[in-house]
């Protein structure tokens, strides 16, 4: 994968463990999405995989992504920080 880096990024946390995690570019997004998201299904996250793979191949701005896994972050419930962004 390569490295889309984010601008500005997002902090989530793990939700059953507290665990603080900073995601910084696409593929540490997707990464999480495909491996340790607590859920694996809903239009955001199905937008989220599709829009992060797509910054990947280099079809998309790595910003869309990054909007993307907010959008994802919020139908999950999964608190998050935009750390400024």
């Amino acid at each position: 994968m390569s490295n889309r880096r984010w601008d500005h990024p997002v902090m989530i946390i793990c939700r059953r463990t507290g665990q603080l995690s900073t995601i910084a570019s696409t593929a540490e997004a997707l990464e999480v999405l495909t491996n340790s998201w607590p859920v694996a299904d809903g239009k955001a996250f199905m937008a989220a995989l599709l829009i992060c793979s797509d910054v990947e191949a280099g079809l998309r701005e790595p910003d869309e992504a990054r909007a993307s896994f907010i959008a994802a972050a919020k139908e999950a419930g999964v608190p998050f920080d935009t750390m400024g962004g």
